[in-house]
């Protein structure tokens, strides 16, 4: 799974005060429908990563069942919000 610059271990990278990512709340949710369980985390804030994520798991879920990836892109309105937040390096 990718993950952050921020997540690497021995990463020189420092949280900053204020960060999203550091206070905002994260509840996993597991859902069983047709034998399958479905794994969502919900969150209360929404980071530029997040959708990324979301779709390349998204992606390596249907990869490793077989199964096409129907998914559609997200719309370019919510990308142009989330690419003009402040992000943290």
């Amino acid at each position: 799974m990718a993950r952050s610059l921020l997540y690497q271990p021995n990463s020189l990278m420092q949280v900053p005060p204020g960060c999203a990512l550091c206070d905002r709340m994260e509840v996993p949710v597991s859902i069983r429908k047709d034998g399958r369980i479905y794994r969502f985390i919900l969150r209360d804030k929404i980071v530029v990563e997040d959708v990324m994520l979301v779709m390349m798991k998204a992606a390596a879920f249907a990869i490793s069942q077989s199964e096409p990836y129907s998914a559609t892109p997200v719309a370019r309105a919510i990308r142009d919000v989330l690419i003009k937040q402040d992000t943290v390096m």
